[in-house]
């Protein structure tokens, strides 16, 4: 059954892929920027071997990201309006689970930014939503986070993306991505080493940090 998800899913992608290339024209883009609006298709993979793509569409300041994690174990969906009011933009998120009972995601909240220099970017975020932790059987959760983005060099760029989550029933997570972009054109190379913890009271549950080397590569339209 797995391996029918990921026909599936690899199918589709290619198929809005082929849509977005018939569409849409190259420009260019700072792809560091997770404000960035544009269209694009990657893939990655990490250092235990999960091979995953991502999609994205854009249309005016709106973004729909489209991508697959763990393996095609799971499913994400973020949208984005970008610069809705003095730079404060509208953020939502979505994870589905394909293996498993729990840990499917829902989210709505806003995003904004906050320019030190011409080098030094902040992006805060703050959604509230919701955690599936058994089937059928969800939590409320708040989750602050920040994109920070430095520009290093032309075209080289290092991020640090740490977000802390709480909920009910004493549930708390931290999450970090921390890597080096460097893009040419618009074709992006990503090393980076991501990782999270959680800790859930109710459940008796405790993973600590456990982390990730991994590399993608994506191209924007």
């Amino acid at each position: 059954m797995r391996s029918i998800y990921k026909y599936i899913l690899v199918s589709s992608c290619l198929l809005a892929t082929g849509s977005v290339l018939a569409e849409d024209e190259a420009k260019s883009v700072d792809m560091a920027d997770p404000t960035a609006v544009y269209s694009s298709v990657g893939a990655r993979l990490d250092a235990d071997g999960n091979f995953d793509v991502t999609t994205g569409f854009s249309w005016g300041s709106n973004l729909l990201l489209a991508e697959t994690k763990d393996g095609f174990d799971a499913l994400k969906f973020r949208y984005a309006h970008m610069n809705l009011w003095n730079s404060i933009g509208v953020y939502a998120e979505s994870k589905i689970e394909l293996d498993g009972n729990s840990g499917s995601t829902a989210s709505i909240g806003g995003i904004s930014t906050i320019q030190i220099n011409d080098s030094l970017k902040f992006h805060p975020v703050l959604v509230l939503g919701g955690l599936e932790i058994e089937e059928d059987d969800w939590i409320a959760t708040s989750t602050l986070g920040l994109y920070t983005r430095a520009k290093l060099y032309p075209g080289l760029s290092l991020g640090f993306d740490p977000f802390i989550s709480v909920g009910e029933s004493g549930y708390n997570s931290f999450s970090a991505d921390l890597f080096l972009s460097y893009q040419m054109g618009n074709n992006q190379i990503r090393l980076g080493y991501t990782g999270s913890s959680m800790e859930y009271d109710d459940l008796d549950y405790d993973k600590s940090f456990d982390g990730e080397a991994y590399i993608q590569y994506k191209i924007a339209f």
